[in-house]
């Protein structure tokens, strides 16, 4: 299975590589929870790039990890069966629930990303009453710029505010900035951030070789 961006994988501790003291709260949260996210961000040959999580919003921690060395693998898309969080009653569980209705209209592959995502991979409450419903949406090839507007236009049913990342193979961006027809979007790449008027063509592999090679 490929490892893409927002995967949550198992571990053991024990195998993470940090150029930096791993901090207090991050060796306790995975004590309690041994899974870390893939992040987008360049990682030398053979390593994955990888983030802890902690309870606060500003407990973020990021690491390497072998490529070989995960337990298992969850990716966003594998957490989309209702009966996940159909008795959840909280306000990102149950705009899940509406976000699920308004994706599958489309056959689009997506899934939660963030505390919803983390939650439902590891059974450790993570979501709270500020949190926002964070999505993946998986999008190699382009989305029609209409199709984004009225996904965009659905979600304010939500009783949580939906913040949807669209994922194509160079980086990612906000869908409502998409929709809404900007001129120009920012793009996550692993190499940094980039901004392009299509994250679809090639100048993004232009703009990309130019964060990977500056001189």
């Amino acid at each position: 299975m490929v490892i893409e961006p927002h995967d949550l994988l198992k571990i053991d501790a024990k195998h993470l590589i940090s150029h930096s003291p791993i901090p207090d709260w991050a060796i306790q949260a995975l004590n309690i929870a041994p899974y870390v996210v893939v992040r987008r961000a360049h990682a030398p040959k053979g390593q994955i790039s990888v983030g802890i999580r902690g309870k606060a919003r500003n407990e973020r921690f990021g690491a390497f990890l072998p490529a070989d060395s995960f337990i298992c693998q969850i990716k966003p898309e594998d957490l989309t069966e209702s009966t996940l969080f159909e008795n959840k009653p909280s306000p990102v569980f149950l705009s899940l629930k509406l976000a699920s209705e308004i994706l599958v209209k489309h056959k689009l592959v997506w899934g939660p990303g963030g505390s919803a995502g983390f939650e439902l991979a590891t059974g450790i409450v993570s979501v709270t009453a500020e949190s926002d419903l964070d999505i993946v949406l998986r999008a190699p090839k382009p989305i029609p710029i209409h199709i984004a507007a009225e996904i965009i236009h659905a979600m304010k049913s939500c009783p949580a505010r939906v913040d949807i990342q669209a994922e194509t193979p160079a980086g990612s961006f906000s869908l409502l900035e998409y929709a809404n027809g900007s001129a120009t979007m920012l793009v996550k790449t692993k190499f940094g951030p980039i901004l392009c008027e299509n994250p679809w063509k090639s100048e993004m592999n232009k703009s990309m070789e130019l964060l990977k090679n500056p001189s």
